[in-house]
């Protein structure tokens, strides 16, 4: 499948809900802020803090919008899913693709690259295979994008125009910052200021459509590569889950 065909049906998903999809992302900017709080005094919270809460919140705003590919009907509640369904494998399996991920980019870039693509669908799958474990959940993703990382990357290069003014301005600000230190400088200091400022409200800006977007895309992708008979099951399975559990609280 093409690179339009996954943005189309993500916008297709995100009509008359991007209200609901920007409400989200902004709880989930808020609170990615919120824990990164702690100093360096107290780096270590900060860790806990992402792992226990910030994987988990990850791992449920991909749910979030997978449910919006797939039913069009998300809820808010379904940000924090990632703490109410298999929380204790969520976290660990969060931690195991960050330590992975990290290794890889150790040795080089370019591999860390490419395994960051192997094991970009390990939390789509969380969702639709409870009953794997950690490492059977990261290992189901590069078994999926086994010969399929090449299409993923052409579609996140596809979204780095929109954040390239934006991610420019910083960088000239984060230039210019120094040397106008350096050379006692106001103007320089003043414009590496504005720069930056400019470049982070942009990019900001930019995250507010863009983050929906993309993660809805990335849902479309991760969708189209599981067999419809597989899908069709796994999707009458939670209609089926959805109703009984509705006729239990009735």
């Amino acid at each position: 499948m093409k690179t339009s065909t996954y943005k189309t049906a993500a916008k297709n998903a995100l009509k008359g809900m991007w209200g609901v999809a920007i409400g989200v992302f902004f709880l989930y900017f808020i609170i990615n802020n919120v824990l990164a709080i702690p100093d360096n005094e107290y780096l270590w919270l900060f860790y806990l803090l992402m792992i226990f809460i910030g994987g988990p919140l990850s791992i449920g705003y991909q749910w979030f919008h997978l449910e919006l590919i797939r039913y069009h009907n998300p809820g808010v509640s379904n940000l924090f899913s990632g703490f109410t369904k298999n929380y204790l494998r969520n976290v660990g399996t969060y931690l195991m693709v960050l330590i992975f991920t990290f290794l890889w980019f150790l040795l080089l870039i370019v591999p860390g690259i490419i395994k960051g693509l192997a094991y970009s669908m390990t939390f789509f799958i969380l969702r639709d295979r409870p009953e794997l474990t950690v490492f059977q959940s990261i290992t189901e993703s590069r078994r999926m994008m086994d010969g399929r990382k090449k299409n993923l990357f052409v579609l996140f290069l596809s979204f780095l125009p929109w954040v390239l003014i934006p991610l420019l301005l910083i960088f000239i600000g984060l230039i210019a910052l120094p040397v106008g230190t350096t050379a006692n400088d106001p103007v320089l200091l003043l414009a590496g200021s504005l720069s930056s400022l400019v470049g982070l409200i942009g990019l900001f800006g930019v995250s507010i459509y863009l983050a929906p977007y993309f993660t809805t895309t990335l849902a479309a992708f991760y969708d189209s590569l599981i067999p419809a008979d597989d899908l069709e099951s796994i999707q009458t399975d939670e209609n089926t889950n959805l109703v009984d559990s509705t006729q239990s609280f009735r």
